[in-house]
């Protein structure tokens, strides 16, 4: 079953305020592998609680719209922030050269993108 993007975004809003180490762990998400952690299992959490297949392909994840998520900080001053870049996509040179940027499968990717904030810090 294709989960549309509208549907998406207001299961994803029902996780407001949810502990996701406690999803991760009821969906069998790996955090940790070899004392180090899994960049993507955040992504992954969302995309199994969407019942979504975990996909990292240069077209856009779901057919009609793109899940990207990104983790938030506090700085010490209490703003809240990005505690890292963000990976849209891989891109080829040679596709940089050939095509425009409005025939990109970056600005593809954009244009459907659903992004997700979240914090970064486990709560105790």
């Amino acid at each position: 079953m294709k989960t549309e993007r509208k549907e998406a975004i207001g299961k994803l809003k029902e996780l407001i305020g949810k502990e996701l180490h406690e999803l991760a762990e009821k969906y069998n998400v790996t955090i940790y592998c070899n004392g180090k952690i899994n960049k993507g299992w955040a992504g992954h959490v969302f995309e199994r609680y969407l019942e979504l297949p975990i996909n990292s392909a240069q077209s856009p994840n779901f057919g009609s719209w793109e899940l990207k998520s990104i983790p938030l900080k506090y700085k010490k001053n209490g703003e809240l922030t990005f505690k890292e870049t963000m990976a849209i996509t891989m891109i080829n040179p040679i596709n940089v050269c050939q095509k425009t940027f409005e025939e990109s499968h970056l600005l593809a990717k954009l244009r459907k993108a659903v992004v997700v904030a979240r914090n970064s810090w486990r709560l105790c």
